[in-house]
């Protein structure tokens, strides 16, 4: 059996294509969040909606949902992402080819049919300050694009389209404010002795950053983001590797507003992150 659990905030219109987007799964499961919106009572008549009374952040969200659901095999699916016809199809055969596969995220795309980074290997502390500095985008033109290639074994796959055995699931980490729960998911189910996978035939459009940051020139919140790669680090690497790289990354931060300010003379979403990461 093939669950879907979407959790979803303020997002009704979105979460309403991408429920009606999905074909082949035997139960199709909205979590609201505690949104404000219509959410609840648009989505109940396309899908069973699960609606919490406060907003918990995504991953508890995420939780209950899964919780709830019977599959033997769940799809945790971000509301922003439009599944392909044949997706489901391709992920099921991936794990009937392999009974050792745990985790399998999708082939993620951007809305122009472009590849979207849909996972990588294990966070370093440089690969964190390309993140922080903007520079990520540069140095992937001289590294291995190794999120984009393959073999499609990887150590994690993002959490905007993730589907995994029910025996492999251990609840997300609820202390992130948004992201790294699914590094930190796969991670886990490696440590186990699952496999973890990208499906290059089971494509997901995902609207990157429009459920966290619409109408943002960046496709993701730092003030979010940085923290939570941070308290990731702390959890995997220890606190004194944690208290070396907070250093580092505030002053990588510092040196992105003071450019921002002269380029562009608007930093404030990158205030917001450096304001975040002096105080995890």
């Amino acid at each position: 059996m093939l669950s879907v659990v979407i959790p979803t905030y303020n997002t009704a219109e979105m979460t309403l294509r991408c429920v009606r987007a999905i074909q082949g799964a035997d139960e199709v499961i909205v979590v609201d969040d505690g949104s404000t919106d219509d959410t609840v009572d648009r989505l109940s008549r396309e899908a069973r909606v699960i609606s919490l009374e406060k907003n918990r952040g995504f991953a508890a969200a995420a939780n209950r949902g899964v919780a709830e659901a019977r599959g033997d095999l769940i799809l945790l699916l971000n509301s922003d992402a439009i599944v392909e016809p044949d997706a489901l199809n391709a992920f099921v055969a991936a794990f009937e080819n392999d009974p050792k596969l745990g985790v399998a995220g999708a082939q993620l795309l951007n809305e122009d049919g472009s590849k979207q980074w849909s996972g990588g290997r294990t966070p370093t502390l440089p690969w964190m300050i390309g993140v922080v500095s903007g520079a990520g985008h540069l140095l992937r033109r001289v590294i291995p694009k190794r999120g984009l290639e393959s073999p499609r074994h990887t150590d994690w796959v993002s959490g905007a389209a993730m589907m995994f055995r029910r025996e492999a699931w251990q609840p997300l980490d609820e202390r992130y404010l948004f992201y790294c729960q699914d590094i930190d998911f796969c991670l886990n189910a490696q440590k186990a002795g699952w496999h973890v996978r990208i499906v290059d035939e089971a494509r997901v459009t995902h609207a990157h950053g429009s459920t966290i940051a619409p109408g943002s020139e960046m496709s993701y919140d730092p003030a979010r983001m940085w923290p939570d790669l941070l308290t990731w680090g702390r959890n995997y690497y220890g606190v004194s590797w944690a208290s070396r790289a907070r250093i580092v990354l505030i002053a990588v931060a510092a040196l992105r507003v003071a450019w921002r300010k002269v380029r562009f003379k608007d930093a404030t979403p990158i205030v917001r992150g450096l304001r975040a990461l002096r105080k995890t």
